[in-house]
């Protein structure tokens, strides 16, 4: 069994508040004293974004200026998904 990460927690969280129409009572019984860790836009949605617009054809240095981050931190991003280069 593999450990729930903070991430699903809170899509499980919201989840219930959405589709579920969960209560305040409801919500406090089930995760009361619980942390409930709201996970960083720029983990998840952005970085996707970023990843997707590579996919797309843009290039390291045209994601560097579109998301304002460093070229460095672009190939971070994309590492998984770009191509190996032959040295």
């Amino acid at each position: 069994m593999s450990a729930v990460t903070n991430k699903e927690i809170f899509e499980e969280f919201t989840r219930r508040i959405r589709e579920d129409g969960a209560s305040d009572e409801e919500l406090m019984e089930e995760y009361g004293g619980m942390p409930i860790y709201v996970p960083s836009w720029n983990l998840n949605g952005r970085n996707a974004l970023i990843i997707q617009d590579y996919k797309d054809g843009m290039t390291p240095k045209e994601l560097k200026f579109k998301y304002n981050l460093s070229l460095g931190r672009i190939y971070e991003i994309i590492k998984d998904v770009r191509e190996p280069t032959l040295l």
